[in-house]
């Protein structure tokens, strides 16, 4: 096992204020100098949970990972045992802020840490000249996916949300035939999930455990403010129900599980949004489950007003609106339903490849693969060899990929007014625009997350 001495580390937490103005160069903004066909020079941050998956994916991309960012000793020495295999020289390091301030002429980052430090890892990556891949939800905050947005756009760089369902063949096929208008004006969706997978509904634990030599407690915590350690409460996986550093069930599945209905449907942000159902609301976690409403503007007479219902943590729409799927007493686990003037469609998992389709007068739904109304509709959509790989490309060429930070930030912002909601009772008036609720201060504190000293990356 390697030393820990052999870490590249921080020289202290002052180096977080290099992470304030623009981008640090043009790379971003132009072309790599592997679009000639060469290997990206690639960071993976977080090397864990989707970080192990992501990197495995980076690997079978053959790109050149070249670093290992983890706070995680037993994670990030485990990451380098596989990427030695290709690259016996790659890389350690601890805290992202050196790996930036180290690591010269790198291409692209992918970035798979816990929600609170997706927005300033990005944010650094960024101003450095780095493409970013970031896993879901791009941002814990409103205000830093906004920040996050403006700066992407500044620097000219490809960002690309970690949403891989999206880069299915089904699902895609999916979005072609929805948005051909098979189901006539929709004004009616819900999705449900079978998240929380972890405690929710949580008071923290008193006290503390001692820390664990494998593992910076410090740099884990990050900008999020100081509590002690608590064993199997926080770190690996449990963090998702804490407001400090996740953002719930919502956040964890609700960019993939909604974003099916904002491609098909066009949706902008909601103007409104309200818990109609809430079980244990607690003071520093995210509820045990939650039915929330959306409303959306219309757009034009094509496009009406659009009503949508989020469900988690058990919670599930009640079946007989959806007669036609047959599903019996009780709706798939997971799940996403278009009401349309002339018909319904169904997204039956979380991962929007099985679905199902009944148009007006049809007594049962037909897989879309076999329906006749869906087998019309034309190939529009690029289709690719996976998602990180089109990330990859999209690098090399310039081009936008389908998940680019843009194309999901509606989806990405209606995510993170549905964690607010769960938080603040009442009907939440929500301008996008402003970046502010109407008339809520409850709301509006928590718009803009509260830094400790030293790692406010958005002043």
């Amino acid at each position: 096992m390697m030393q820990r001495r052999g870490f590249l580390r921080s020289a202290g937490a002052a180096a977080a204020a290099a992470a304030a103005g623009g981008c640090r160069s043009g790379r971003a903004a132009r072309q790599t100098k592997a679009a000639s066909g060469g290997r990206l020079r690639v960071a993976v941050i977080g090397a864990a949970g989707r970080g192990e998956a992501n990197l495995a994916t980076a690997l079978d991309a053959g790109e050149n990972i070249v670093a290992l960012c983890d706070v995680d000793e037993t994670a990030l020495l485990a990451a380098r045992d596989k990427v030695a295999l290709v690259n016996p020289s790659v890389r350690l390091y601890r805290d992202f802020r050196v790996l930036f301030d180290s690591e010269k002429g790198l291409d692209a980052a992918v970035i798979s840490t816990p929600d609170h430090g997706h927005g300033i890892q990005a944010a650094w990556a960024l101003r450095r000249g780095c493409h970013v891949y970031l896993e879901t939800p791009a941002a814990r905050t409103l205000a830093e996916l906004a920040a996050l947005r403006e700066l992407a756009r500044r620097c000219g760089a490809v960002v690309q949300v970690g949403d891989a369902c999206c880069a299915t063949e089904e699902y895609r096929r999916a979005v072609e035939a929805l948005s051909s208008g098979l189901l006539g004006r929709v004004a009616e969706v819900h999705v449900w999930t079978n998240r929380p997978v972890w405690p929710q509904g949580l008071r923290r634990p008193e006290g503390g455990d001692p820390v664990p030599d494998w593992l910076d407690w410090d740099l884990w915590l990050g900008g999020a403010p100081l509590r002690p350690f608590k064993s199997k409460v926080y770190h690996r996986f449990n963090w998702r129900a804490w407001h400090d550093f996740g953002t719930g069930a919502l956040g964890d599945a609700g960019t993939q599980a909604l974003g099916l209905a904002f491609r098909a449907l066009e949706l902008a942000a909601p103007v409104r949004a309200e818990s109609a159902s809430i079980e244990a609301r607690a003071e520093e976690a995210y509820p045990l489950s939650s039915m929330v409403r959306f409303d959306f503007a219309a757009r034009d007479k094509r496009r009406p007003a659009v009503t949508m219902m989020w469900y988690d943590g058990f919670c599930r729409p009640p079946a007989e609106l959806m007669p036609q799927m047959a599903f019996g007493p009780q709706c798939p686990s997971s799940g996403c339903l278009l009401v349309g003037e002339q018909g319904v469609w169904a997204s039956t998992d979380d991962t929007g490849t099985r679905h199902v389709l009944a148009l007006r007068g049809e007594a049962k739904a037909v897989n879309v693969e076999r329906h006749e109304a869906c087998l019309a509709v034309p190939v529009s959509l690029p289709r690719t060899k996976g998602h990180m790989r089109e990330f990859f490309d999209a690098v090399r060429s310039g081009g936008r990929p389908f998940a680019a930070l843009e194309t999901m930030a509606a989806v990405s912002e209606c995510v993170l007014v549905g964690c607010v909601a769960q938080r603040v009772p009442g009907t939440l008036e929500w301008e996008s625009r402003k970046g502010r609720f109407r008339k809520n201060d409850a709301a509006n504190a928590l718009v803009t997350p509260v830094f400790r000293e030293g790692w406010n990356y958005l002043t």
